[in-house]
């Protein structure tokens, strides 16, 4: 069972994402916080495995938040969910420490699957956000990778932030066929994760 915070200033939002998460068994809201200061608090005292953080709010922001919760208990993961994909909200973010970075207007799937992506150790990343990752940080060179049509099928999904089990529902195949693609993409592209796997979509397949 993964344990999560959710924060979030708006009361309504807090609400709507704790009903999300009570609909499925493998993930359960331990907490709730409505700035960064109590989040920190929380996160302390409860030691979720994830905290759910919005990045706009009063007072102490979700991206201080985050480094503040990652300095004191580096075992917290951090999924932001939020409204911005501009520069400043994304880098702020991910430079504080956030495991993934996903927009409040994603299918409810996503945002369940995006925090089971970041309790098991994955990178959970926003097409949008990515494209701003990638164009602020200087990118490798473009490397000839010979991917099958359904390799590149599967790492397009994957870079419009989609877990394994809603790519293997839109192509309608198994999750585990999606896990067999996944691990052949990053050997031949030569990166460890999904996040690394979109930031290079972004570059070379939709460049």
């Amino acid at each position: 069972m993964t344990r999560v915070l959710v924060v979030d200033d708006h009361a309504v939002v807090r609400q709507g994402l704790v009903a999300l998460i009570s609909t499925v068994s493998d993930l359960e809201v331990v907490g709730e916080a409505r700035d960064g200061d109590e989040a920190v608090e929380r996160a302390g005292t409860l030691r979720p495995d994830v905290v759910l953080m919005d990045l706009s709010m009063p007072g102490t922001d979700g991206a201080t938040a985050t480094g503040r919760i990652r300095a004191a208990a580096p075992d917290v993961r951090v999924l932001v969910l939020t409204s911005f994909a501009d520069q400043r909200h994304v880098l702020a973010a991910l430079d504080a420490g956030a495991d993934g970075y996903l927009l409040k207007h994603a299918e409810p799937e996503t945002i369940l699957e995006g925090l089971r992506q970041v309790a098991r150790g994955e990178a959970p990343l926003d097409g949008r956000a990515a494209r701003v990752l990638l164009s602020a940080r200087s990118a490798p060179p473009p490397r000839t990778v010979d991917l099958t049509d359904r390799e590149s099928e599967v790492l397009l999904l994957v870079a419009d932030g989609l877990g394994n089990k809603q790519i293997a529902r839109r192509l309608a195949i198994t999750e585990r066929t999606v896990k067999n693609h996944l691990t052949h993409i990053y050997q031949r592209l030569g990166v460890t994760d999904r996040t690394q796997a979109a930031l290079w979509t972004e570059r070379h397949l939709r460049s």
